[in-house]
């Protein structure tokens, strides 16, 4: 038989051909700029991949035989302190959910009052894992509940002890104590876990991705030297610490930093003498707080899903999406059963969990598995360098670290770099406000929404509607027919919009004269004004019509668009801001709100 190769008449390419062809259409764009990102991590994110790029496929401990057939735990969280607690874990289990992450009340738990709480709960069915906490009398009762139904052996709960990730969360811990009990209760809890190694405050409060993982995986092996110092051998601790990590709306980061964790356990592993295959990492991805908005919180599905979604490629054991109104209070019945079916769908209908490690292959993500595995080394080895996990977190180690990440976001954050859907791009002045039972500040390391800087700008404006009856309000004077100034008007009103800022007169045609502009200033009755039109009307008439509207007083004047080489003539002409896109919109709203008084 004849086999015929229909490609060999064609030179086969390399990634220099392509490179080639790409220049001619950039013509003259620097390629780097263009073309290539980077994570928070400085690893760049480029436009094509290969096999080159991966150097090797698939991650150690990822094969999951109950994951494969059941699929990962639909883990839902609830308040122990809810007198409801016990009637809504129940209706939950029966409704989808498969394991249950319990808050404790203020006085911690005691034997009665869990086994009052999961009630009617099958533990060997039905995880229960006590949210992170570093209480050993708490951990202590779930064990007392969990051997009083007969489940020790078969019970996957968590008994959630995590003293160093405590003072993230600004608790009080004992780390002696708590691996002394972790240690104790383990030997009797073959299936469960006694530790967790909470890293998501650190995710909450601005942490790259690398330093998230380094900083879980330092806390890890801080657990394995306590519990060496405690009695159990390497391969016991391990088999009895779980991760507890930040799940976030970057699909592929995502993937990439759940895949590393289980890379760089390994590693940790197998310096322990310990086989990593045979003790793989327990991992439960949580929905990052951080990516979540008060405004338009309906797209907080859509940032659930799409984390929820990563962490289930990335071979996460367990997960928990957040109700899409965690930011603002109380969940209510509607948002839990959102979370809860997102996880369903995925599971039920995309079947995501039937393949070990779909991501393997992925020329783009393994590449980021390896290098994100990399960085967060060089996290852990920093950390480890300095006298490990507690002495960074109490020399304030941690804190400057995440100030630092925090003030690098801030900056992509005001320039729209990193833009955030209903908030900072397309928000909706007149959306009607979601009400639910505010809950009070968590103590330790903030929780810094992206969301947040633009939504105290929000909550100045609707004061300022509370208090005037209006809201603040800038004249936009525009020049120019309608066809000819709306592309930058329309931009301007959505510019203001992110600040809670009503934009008035940019619906109509424009003046005709730099006189007309300053009349139609004079009668809005606005202190502010924002030039807008096209750069040729701009060439003709801005530097007057801005010397006009400040004679009739207008205390700030801004040009939609940048100035270009006209910019001398501008601001003489008393032009003194100049909005366009890649300007610190955060900033300039912040001083825009001051000059209205807001």
């Amino acid at each position: 038989m004849t086999e015929l190769d229909l490609a060999a008449e064609f030179p086969t390419p390399d990634r220099a051909d392509w490179v080639e062809a790409v220049e001619k259409v950039l013509r003259g764009k620097p390629f780097e700029k263009v073309l290539v990102s980077a994570t928070r991590d400085g690893l760049d994110v480029q436009p094509l991949y290969t096999a080159d790029d991966a150097t090797a496929v698939g991650v150690p401990g990822v094969t999951n035989e109950r994951r494969l057939a059941d699929g990962w735990d639909v883990r839902q969280v609830h308040d122990g302190a809810a007198p409801e607690c016990a009637s809504g874990i129940v209706a939950e289990l029966e409704r989808g959910v498969t394991s249950v992450e319990l808050l404790a009340p203020a006085s911690g738990w005691s034997t009665g009052a869990l086994r009052a709480a999961i009630d009617g709960v099958l533990l060997d069915l039905a995880p229960v894992c006590l949210a992170p906490h570093a209480d050993p009398a708490s951990a202590g009762a779930l064990h007392a509940v969990i051997a009083e139904r007969g489940d020790l052996e078969s019970s996957g709960s968590w008994l959630g002890l995590d003293p160093i990730g405590a003072r993230s969360r600004g608790e009080e811990s004992d780390l002696a104590a708590c691996v002394s009990a972790a240690a104790e209760l383990a030997s009797s809890l073959p299936v469960g876990r006694t530790v967790t190694v909470d890293s998501t405050r650190y995710g909450a409060a601005g942490a790259t991705e690398g330093e998230e993982l380094g900083w879980a995986i330092a806390s890890g092996v801080a657990y394995l030297r306590a519990f060496e110092d405690a009695g159990p051998a390497p391969a016991d601790a391990a088999d009895t610490i779980a991760f507890r990590i930040t799940a976030g709306a970057d699909q592929f980061l995502t993937i990439a930093t759940l895949r590393a964790l289980r890379i760089v356990w390994s590693q940790v592993l197998d310096a322990c003498g310990v086989h990593a295959g045979a003790h793989a990492a327990q991992i439960q991805a949580v929905t990052s707080q951080a990516m979540f908005s008060r405004r338009d919180p309906w797209v907080n599905m859509l940032r659930g899903t799409t984390a929820a979604l990563a962490a289930g490629v990335g071979g996460a054991d367990a997960i928990t999406v957040l109700p899409f109104d965690d930011a603002i209070g109380e969940a209510d019945g509607f948002s839990r059963r959102v979370a809860r079916n997102t996880q369903l769908l995925l599971l039920e209908e995309s079947h995501l969990a039937k393949v070990a490690d779909p991501a393997a292959g992925s020329w783009f993500v393994e590449s980021m598995t390896a290098r994100l595995a990399a960085a967060s080394w060089a996290v852990f080895q920093k950390v480890e360098a300095e006298g490990g996990i507690v002495a960074a977190l109490e020399s304030g180690q941690i804190s400057a670290a995440l100030d630092s990440a925090w003030d690098d976001r801030l900056a992509g954050l005001g320039t729209r770099r990193v833009p955030i859907t209903g908030v900072s791009e397309f928000p909706d002045l007149d959306e009607a406000p979601i009400e639910r039972t505010e809950r009070a500040a968590s103590p330790g390391f903030p929780v810094r929404r992206l969301a947040a800087p633009f939504e105290e700008l929000r909550d100045a404006s609707d004061r300022h509607l509370a208090a005037s009856g209006s809201r603040p309000r800038v004249h936009l004077a525009v020049l120019g027919d309608l066809a000819t100034h709306t592309a930058r008007s329309t931009w301007i009103t959505n510019f203001l919009a992110v600040g809670g800022i009503h934009a008035e007169g940019g619906d109509v045609d424009g003046a005709v004269s730099p006189i007309e502009a300053e009349a139609r200033f004079a009668e809005s009755g606005a202190t502010v004004a924002v030039i807008c039109s096209s750069d040729g009307v701009y060439a003709e008439r801005a530097a007057a019509t801005a010397t006009a509207l400040r004679e009739a007083g207008a205390l700030t004047i801004a040009l939609a668009g940048a100035p270009g080489d006209r910019r001398d003539e501008l601001d003489a002409a008393g032009v003194d801001e100049y909005w366009h896109v890649g300007v610190d919109l955060l900033d300039a709203l912040t001083r825009l709100h001051t000059t209205l008084n807001t």
